[in-house]
Formats: structure tokens, sequence, C-alpha cells
């Protein structure tokens, strides 16, 4: 069977998302899996077949989601309706949108590096932390039952 000609092809969408917090490692199928019942969940069966959502790829804290031309806007809307990944809180924040992969991996290795953890000082110890949006801080607070996460505004972090 011949492929089709170009024209004749279902145009597609790719959308950029962010896996928040950074630091959470998040399989690809289960990932697919969150953001399909999230579609699922917000446009039904018959709404979930015509956006077609499909992880096309997931590196790290990135990945990009696959959907029809035109219902780009529908995807977005159910990535950030995502909380958990395979029992595990995460949300997706989209990035960007484009035609092509190879757009979106560009633009991935321009912000390579830009959503590095700071060193902020919370109490006496020096402490990674992630930047959020403009005025969100995480902070990764280290004590003897382990690693639990501190929610600060810059406000508050400059008090600190």
């Amino acid at each position: 069977m011949r492929a089709r000609p170009k024209a004749l092809r279902a145009k597609r969408r790719y959308l950029l998302v962010r896996i928040l917090p950074p630091w959470r490692e998040v399989g690809q199928k289960a990932l697919y899996l969150a953001v399909n019942e999230a579609v699922t969940a917000l446009f039904g069966d018959v709404g979930a077949a015509e956006i077609e959502p499909a992880v096309v790829y997931s590196s790290g804290e990135y990945a990009v989601v696959r959907c029809r031309r035109g219902a780009e806007d529908d995807l977005v809307v159910a990535c950030a309706t995502v909380t958990a990944v395979d029992g595990e809180r995460v949300s997706l924040r989209t990035v960007a949108t484009s035609g092509t992969i190879a757009a979106l991996k560009r633009r991935l290795e321009r912000d390579e590096g830009r959503y590095e953890p700071e060193e902020a000082r919370y109490g006496e110890n020096g402490v990674p932390a992630f930047r959020y949006g403009r005025h969100k801080v995480d902070v990764l607070q280290e004590n003897i039952k382990g690693e639990s996460i501190v929610f600060l505004t810059d406000s508050e972090r400059e008090e600190i």
C-alpha cells in the first residue's frame, strides 16, 4: 500500500509540555494514559477520537503531545487538568505549540538550562529551589523523615 501524498494526510499539531515538579520521573506510556484519560473525561469518547491525543516524545521534564490540527486548544485544557501520572502528583504546563516536532526540539535546545534549580537559603541551609511562573518558588527541604516541598512566593523568599 502506498503512502498518501502530503496534501491528503491529516494535519497534526504538537504541544511542548513541561512536567512539574521537574524532579519527578514520568514514563511516556504513563503520561499518555494520563493525558488520554483527561481528554476522555473532559470531552468524552467522541471528543477524544476527534482530538487523537498521543505522547510522541518524552525526555526529562519535557514531553511532546500530538493532536489533530484545530484541537490544540482542547488538548491544552485537558493537559492542564492532569494532576497525577502513575500515582505521582504532577502537573503539565504547555510551553509552546507548533506544526513540527523539530521546531519544538529547537526550542528545547534554546531553553536548555533555563529551569535549572537555584540555590536558596532556607533557615541556615542552602537548598535547591525551582521557580514557576513569576511568583511561585518550590524549595526542597530535607529533614530526618525525607524530602518535603515548601512553597514560597518571591516576597516570602526575600524575607527569609
